[in-house]
């Protein structure tokens, strides 16, 4: 037996020692208190192998921990984190082999050195190819330990700076996407969807503080869970949110940190918060959780976080400016068409009937959510100029005069300058300025001809003449379904896009369009006009 545990060699070759005979046995000593030390975790059915190697490394910055059982080795790098494994290759039923395998299944960055006393050329090569980074054998100097571990350190090291940059430039790149995405929602699951990926989380959640009661309101979610613990964790009812809310300071929670979780509690679980800030205060909470194989969250990832977390609370903030005012404008805009409607008894509900219809040809189209709700908004407020007509000529009973039509022919232009500047209805202005316009280049307000009208203008063009037709105005009488369908017919390829009037006719002999919808409306109070923010992009 090996009495000198300080010794220049180990020999392993001596017979098996009395300590074998008792029970398994698990030694941590702390050799530093510095945060920065590396954790070593050294695997032998030898204890004392075990114990020679742990005093060799007493006077490194290491924090060592010693098993002679592969089953508890298993489970300490499960339930911990561990930089370095220094590991037997034989050992009874478990195997080095079964070590190097489960370690590198948990982390990809740790570094697995084998130790044996029959080395073999194939047995180096088998465990190399597997990810092992260095094979030592029986018996070997202190110095060759030493150099080998510091090797492989070095070699983590460089790996995790190198892990840190792509990450940081990733979330750079990502955080400048971000800044083109204005809707809160899509901002919010975007934001989540990259933190998932980047930071390996299997759960995330955004809350954000409400200003009347300054609770925490869950807003976007990203993973699936029942489980009680993540679930108070991801709505913010867990204490840790409701500290960092507090504190305005991010903290970690890993396993043997965490009241909730056992040591027998699987899978583990590893959790982050981290504040959002804007303009000094808390305006939110960022929760990230890891679920599964043990990888816990560490210090370094907090700055890495920091970039994105920044980003994001400035972005959510813009975001939510930006819908206040969206919703400010709406607000606005509804009212005046709702004060167009009101003025005209004879156009009350034209707008939503255009909409309506518009709606219908764009659909067969094959437009998409997006520009769906352009049709709607282009469609309410294509007559929006007509605020500024007077009621003389808005409500003349008798054909205009050549001088009362110029002033009428103005409304697009006057549509147009009322909405121009509030940049989310900029997709509107098509609609509001080319309504007029025909075909054959003989509209207004500028005469343009077949396809350098928008599209949006050929649209409601059809639309917007079908419903004048079926519908009495102050100098005629309605015209009538019949004839307003073969006028359509008839003036396709001169007043109308022909491709438009021939999906227009199609969907009415489809029965698409429900005749019962476009019965005007005569009542005295006109119908309410309700405009809404424009939908979420999905994917």
């Amino acid at each position: 037996m090996c009495k000198n545990k300080t010794a220049e060699k180990i020999n392993f070759r001596v017979s098996k020692p009395i300590e074998n005979m008792i029970a398994p046995v698990v030694k941590i000593r702390r050799i530093s208190q510095m945060p920065s030390k590396a954790k070593i975790l050294v695997v032998d059915d030898e204890i004392y192998i075990c114990n020679i190697i742990q005093e060799m490394l007493s006077s490194d910055d290491y924090e060592v921990l010693t098993t002679n059982l592969p089953q508890e080795a298993l489970r300490i790098l499960k339930n911990q984190p561990v930089d370095l494994v220094l590991t037997d290759l034989i050992m009874g039923d478990k195997s080095g082999v079964d070590i190097l395998k489960s370690a590198l299944e948990i982390s990809q960055d740790i570094v697995v050195i084998l130790m044996t006393g029959q080395p073999a050329i194939e047995n180096a090569i088998s465990v190399l190819k597997m990810g092992a980074y260095d094979y030592l054998i029986k018996p070997f100097t202190l110095e060759s330990l030493r150099a080998t571990i510091r090797r492989g350190l070095e070699k983590q090291n460089l790996y995790r700076e190198n892990i840190n940059l792509k990450e940081t430039v990733s979330l750079c790149k990502i955080s400048e996407a971000m800044g083109s995405t204005i809707h809160l929602k899509s901002l919010l699951q975007l934001i989540l969807e990259t933190l998932s990926m980047e930071f390996d989380a299997s759960l995330s959640s955004i809350l954000l503080v409400e200003d009347k009661n300054k609770s925490l309101a869950l807003k976007a979610y990203y993973g699936m869970s029942t489980h009680p613990v993540e679930l108070s964790f991801l709505h913010g009812e867990h204490p840790v949110p409701q500290w960092v809310v507090k504190n305005a300071k991010p903290k970690i929670l890993n396993p043997g940190e965490q009241d909730q979780q056992s040591e027998k509690e699987k899978p583990r679980r590893s959790f982050i918060s981290y504040p959002l800030m804007a303009k000094g205060r808390v305006i939110g909470v960022l929760n990230l959780v890891r679920v599964g194989n043990y990888s816990s969250f560490s210090p370094g990832q907090i700055n890495s976080l920091s970039i994105i977390a920044s980003k994001a609370s400035s972005a959510i903030e813009n975001s939510l400016l930006d819908e206040n005012l969206e919703e400010a404008y709406l607000n606005i805009l509804t009212a005046l068409a709702n004060a167009v409607e009101a003025r005209d008894i004879y156009t009350r509900g034209h707008t939503e009937r255009v909409w309506y219809m518009a709606e219908i040809i764009a659909r067969e189209m094959g437009w998409d959510s997006e520009k769906l709700w352009e049709v709607k908004i282009g469609g309410i407020l294509h007559d929006i100029g007509k605020i500024g007509i007077p009621d003389a000529i808005l409500n003349k009973p008798g054909e205009l005069t050549p001088e009362e039509f110029e002033i009428m022919k103005a409304h697009p232009a006057q549509g147009a300058k009322i909405l121009e500047g509030i940049s989310f209805l900029a997709p509107s202005l098509p609609y509001v300025l080319y309504h007029h316009e025909r075909f054959d280049g003989q509209g207004y307000p500028f005469g343009l001809r077949q396809e350098k009208i928008p599209i949006q203008g050929r649209l409601l063009a059809v639309v917007d003449t079908f419903d004048a037709m079926c519908s009495d105005r102050p100098y005629r009488k309605r015209k009538g379904v019949p004839v307003a369908l073969k006028e359509i017919e008839d003036c396709a390829g001169t007043q109308f896009d022909p491709e438009i009037a021939r999906i227009f006719l199609k969907v009415w002999e489809d029965k698409k369009i429900d005749p019962e919808k476009l019965k005007q409306d005569n009542r005295k109070t006109p119908p309410q006009i309700h405009l809404t923010p424009k939908p979420l992009r999905v994917g």
